[in-house]
């Protein structure tokens, strides 16, 4: 019996379904497997995905992702590069491959995808905080400033773009400014210890050691469970001559560090650094 065109066409229709389906549900397997922190597991599931299915750009992008779990830079970029090279116009791959090229101080290349980004989604703040950061990296104080302004604007509640612009303006040596940047982030989040505690770190910065304990001090209160923060205080508190609050510090970041043992013990001298 002679098979029409017509039944061919649905017969590939369906199968072309079939096929989108696996894939599918291995995308979503891997997905699993990258949750749980199973990275190998998710690397097997991809791998034969994508020996099935070659132009899939998603199993390029989740791989890549996996790949920097792994703490394989090589190659994930070369995977976003495949996800990129079978979809130009998905701003994800290029955000992804922004963000890993920033962390590897690769600058041009980060704000070159960045700027693909911006393209793509002018009106989405992630995109600008993020071709910020890159610029800061690479010293383009003015144009970061710009961005993280731009993304303030778009999204007000991004906090991490006001600390990021107090990091520039202080950069361009415009203390007061980044001070203000950082009060502002106070006033719109005054519950937030991140907020003190940038602050703080300006504070510091600028040699105004008393101001930045008392930042430090509100810093403490709103999270007092977080250990990093009684480090930095004892080396304030050092700095300042007293010794006997440093020692309180040191006793409470031991204490709270106990459990992780991957952090070394500290020690009163240490804390005079």
């Amino acid at each position: 019996m002679k098979t029409t065109p017509r039944i061919i066409v649905g017969f590939l229709s369906l199968s072309l379904f079939a096929f989108a389906d696996t894939s599918t549900d291995q995308l979503q397997q891997a997905q699993n497997k990258l949750n749980q922190c199973d990275y190998a597991g998710a690397i097997c599931i991809l791998d034969g995905a994508l020996r099935t299915a070659p132009d899939l750009a998603e199993g390029y992008f989740l791989r890549a992702a996996v790949r920097e779990k792994q703490r394989d830079s090589i190659g994930a970029l070369v995977d976003y590069a495949n996800a990129i090279k079978l979809n130009v116009s998905e701003p994800r791959y290029y955000f992804a491959r922004g963000s890993l090229l920033t962390r590897l101080d690769r600058y041009p290349e980060a704000i070159a995808d960045l700027n693909n980004v911006v393209a793509l989604r002018q009106v989405e703040s992630a995109g600008y905080q993020k071709r910020g950061e890159a610029q800061l990296g690479a010293g383009e104080f003015a144009s970061a400033i710009r961005d993280f302004e731009t993304a303030i604007k778009l999204n007000p509640k991004t906090i991490d773009a006001y600390f990021l612009r107090s990091q520039a303006l202080l950069s361009m040596d415009k203390s007061d400014a980044a001070l203000a940047s950082a009060d502002e982030a106070i006033q719109l989040f005054p519950t937030s210890a991140a907020a003190y505690h940038e602050r703080s770190k300006i504070k510091s910065t600028l040699k105004d050691r008393e101001n930045a304990l008392a930042d430090l001090d509100q810093t403490i209160h709103l999270a007092p469970d977080e250990a990093a923060y009684y480090k930095e205080r004892a080396y304030l508190r050092a700095a300042l001559g007293d010794g006997e609050g440093a020692q309180s510090d040191v006793e409470k970041y031991n204490l709270l560090v106990r459990a992780n043992r991957s952090r070394p013990n500290l020690q009163l001298a240490d804390s005079g650094r």
